[in-house]
């Protein structure tokens, strides 16, 4: 593993505007996906699974000690880390720990990776806005069908509203045309209320098509975030 002083230390959040069982699906599968892009690249990577253990299992991760047992009961923070077959990527679980709680923890474990991806719950309660202002990028899915992107518009507003250069890249859950349909009403609403829209990282039609796109989404965090430290 590289040392804290060569890490890159970008700390990513995957976020949905919306809670069901395909969402969750989109989330997990490209927040695996990215971890293993990067990893692949010979980066280190961190994936935090703030989803119930569903991101641990995807990775086919078995899990013992959590980041609660960490925080709560005393155990040691590298008994809450399991290394996945590739050696520069390495997972935990938050278990009971949530997200506020692990907040603190967030920023401090990501100097120590390349990357750090976290696979969060859907919604915006205010640990998700603290975790947005303090990422270095993010992404944001949600679905084409019917208005659902217009949540994705109230939890940016939500989101701007306390870090105003809040700019994640956009990730569709739908086919193609429908796809770029509600992009461009949710780009559309966001120029005319809230400024600069964020840009369209991606569309994909299926959970596991997350896995075609990963590298470019991954290319297209890094200029992010080389972006986000110019004029930060």
């Amino acid at each position: 593993m590289l040392h804290a002083e060569h890490s890159a230390g970008r700390l990513v959040p995957i976020f949905s505007a919306h809670a069901d069982e395909e969402e969750t699906a989109l989330i997990v599968s490209t927040t695996l996906a990215l971890a293993k892009a990067a990893a692949a690249r010979g980066e280190t990577v961190l994936m935090l699974d703030i989803l119930e253990g569903e991101l641990m299992d995807a990775a086919g991760i078995i899990h013992g000690i959590t980041l609660g047992d960490v925080l709560y009961r005393d155990a040691d923070i590298r008994d809450a880390k399991y290394i996945s077959h590739n050696e520069h990527f390495t997972a935990a679980y938050a278990g009971d720990a949530s997200l506020t709680d692990l907040l603190g923890s967030l920023a401090a474990m990501s100097l120590n990776y390349d990357w750090v991806f976290v696979g969060t719950p859907a919604g915006c309660t205010p640990a998700h806005v603290c975790l947005a202002g303090a990422a270095d990028t993010a992404i944001l899915g949600y679905s084409s069908q019917k208005d659902l992107f217009m949540r994705a518009y109230w939890m940016l507003d939500a989101i701007r509203a306390r870090a105003p250069k809040f700019d994640p890249l956009m990730l569709v859950h739908g086919d193609e045309t429908s796809g770029f349909e509600t992009y461009d009403l949710f780009a559309g609403t966001v120029r005319e209320f809230l400024g600069a829209a964020p840009a369209l990282g991606g569309i994909v039609e299926v959970p596991k098509d997350a896995h075609a796109i990963a590298p470019t989404l991954l290319a297209c965090l890094e200029q992010e975030v080389q972006t986000h430290r110019r004029t930060a």
